[in-house]
């Protein structure tokens, strides 16, 4: 049953990062204004992938998380979360800045300043990262308080009601955490209740409401498709993706395809991570050699970002190094006992 459990989660987390990779290649496509005959075409790509897939991560995450039993676990806990998270966020964000000032085609030029200030303010695609070790913070602490599983999902609610209607400036990852908890402890819930996830009411009330919520966005015109964070036009959609997708995943009854992604599913932090300047440097590089045909840009794109993630992965399994990049506190743990394999993955 155990096995079952974790092959149904990597499937979940290997079909989920693979269609952030489709997001983020469309929007990188889309903000080069070079295809407007196909904007409706990537508008609506990104609409609905955008109402999925960090709602339905932050979820999974939420699903593999052991709360803490006492102060030294959380202490301890907590400082994991920070190595795991930190070690590749700063690395990626040095990273990404440079390869931003190697290329004049970026859509959104961060500057060298902004490497000071990313305690405070995440670059680009990262942000996933910096807000995840606060939830992680907030709800292993709340968890301390030995609060009931009721009155954490009404903090939660009260939460994301305060992240989508306010209107004064708040720091980043008050923000952040205001609004994303909410998804994360969905996913924390159903594991604890698993019998709701497949409850007919769940998915009936989860379908219309992804539904209803995705055809109100698309009512509101404008730039309704730009629904990476929450507001009060998409967050219906965005919370009810979150048991309707899991419910799916769950379904999965195996096959090649669903092998496939499920042993890549495994390395979704790897993948999230290299992704994105793999994308930009492909998208950059295509254009400068004439690829100017839509479908076929976004299918050599999104290759080309999902093959070069895996060779990093690949990569990671050759050179310790390299590994430790993605999973300190594991290669720290192989320095400690070297009979330790370097397999384990941070539960993303």
């Amino acid at each position: 049953m155990a096995a079952e459990r974790i092959a149904w989660l990597d499937f979940a987390k290997g079909v989920t990062i693979f269609l952030v990779v489709i997001v983020h290649v469309v929007e990188g496509v889309y903000k080069t204004g070079q295809f407007p005959a196909q904007q409706n075409i990537s508008t609506n790509i990104m609409g609905v992938l955008f109402t999925v897939v960090m709602p339905v991560f932050f979820a999974l995450s939420g699903y593999v998380y052991t709360p803490p039993q006492n102060g030294r676990q959380y202490i301890i806990g907590i400082g994991k979360k920070l190595v795991n998270l930190g070690v590749p966020y700063v690395i990626f964000s040095v990273l990404y800045v440079c390869l931003q000032h190697g290329s004049q085609a970026v859509h959104h030029l961060n500057s060298w300043q902004d490497l000071a200030h990313i305690y405070a303010l995440p670059i680009g695609y990262l942000w996933y990262l910096y807000v995840l070790f606060f939830v992680y913070g907030v709800v292993g602490l709340l968890t301390l308080l030995r609060l009931s599983r009721l009155i954490q999902g009404i903090i939660y609610s009260l939460f994301l009601w305060l992240a989508v209607t306010h209107t004064t400036a708040l720091p980043y990852a008050l923000t952040g955490v205001l609004m994303w908890t909410s998804s994360f402890y969905i996913g924390y819930v159903f594991k604890q209740r698993p019998t709701w996830l497949t409850h007919w009411l769940t998915v009936s009330l989860s379908g219309l409401l992804f539904v209803g919520g995705l055809a109100w966005q698309m009512h509101q015109g404008h730039d309704w498709f730009t629904t990476d964070m929450m507001t009060t036009t998409d967050v219906w959609a965005k919370l009810a993706s979150v048991p309707l997708f899991l419910f799916l995943y769950q379904k999965n009854r195996g096959g090649l395809v669903s092998r496939y992604f499920t042993t890549y599913g495994r390395y979704s932090l790897i993948i999230y991570l290299v992704h994105a300047p793999m994308a930009s440097i492909g998208r950059v590089l295509l254009l400068k050699l004439g690829v100017n045909y839509y479908a076929l840009l976004l299918v050599l794109l999104v290759a080309f970002a999902w093959g070069t993630s895996l060779m990093v992965i690949y990569g990671t399994r050759k050179w310790p190094l390299l590994n430790a990049v993605f999973n300190p506190v594991a290669y720290i743990r192989q320095i400690a006992s070297p009979k330790q394999g370097l397999d384990e993955q941070l539960k993303f």
